[in-house]
């Protein structure tokens, strides 16, 4: 590393350009944040926050929607082990086969139950709100039956720039992207 601070370290095919600087007396309109695509999984609940998202009603909110997955997979235990026992006649050796088939196809190598893939709740932040995300999941990664992932990335907003003509009137209307941080906290049961 060079100790006088003239290299930055940038990835390989980065452009590293700034923006245009916004003309004297112009002003600048900020669209909403484009809300992304929907959850990779059925199970998975998106909950984005603002930085003046109270905490208590986050974390409730959370709570509420993991307890929900909870009751839902437990559901789906149910149907499981009827379907061990829909055939009557099988061997306790074929059962246990069953069972052991199930656990190492559950992601987190479980005891098969269903309650591993009982769905995760996604907190998304962007700007001043990323640390309320961090709160969150630091949170719920002191509470003993969740598992918490941090992910960072990077939200494409777009800007419109109003120039204030000399007769008072507005010009035309100019749009401009800037890239902006996020942050994403995956929560889910053990």
């Amino acid at each position: 590393m060079a100790s006088d601070g003239s290299q930055l370290s940038q990835l390989p095919n980065a452009t590293a350009q700034k923006l245009q600087p916004i003309p004297q007396g112009a002003t600048v309109r900020r669209r909403p944040i484009p809300s992304g695509p929907v959850g990779s999984t059925p199970s998975a609940r998106r909950i984005r926050i603002t930085a003046q998202t109270p905490f208590r009603s986050v974390t409730t909110r959370v709570r509420k929607q993991l307890d929900k997955n909870l009751r839902q997979s437990a559901s789906s235990v149910s149907a499981f082990t009827n379907k061990l026992s829909h055939k009557k006649h099988a061997s306790l050796g074929e059962r246990v086969r069953r069972i052991q088939e199930q656990s190492q196809n559950s992601a987190t190598g479980g005891l098969g139950l269903g309650l591993e893939d009982s769905g995760e709740v996604l907190v998304v932040g962007t700007g001043r709100a990323i640390q309320k995300v961090t709160e969150v999941a630091l949170f719920f990664q002191k509470q003993p039956d969740c598992i918490v992932q941090l992910r960072t990335g990077s939200v494409a907003v777009v800007d419109e720039i109003i120039p204030k003509e000399d007769d008072g009137s507005h010009g035309d209307v100019t749009q401009r992207a800037r890239m902006m941080s996020s942050l994403e906290a995956s929560i889910r049961l053990r």
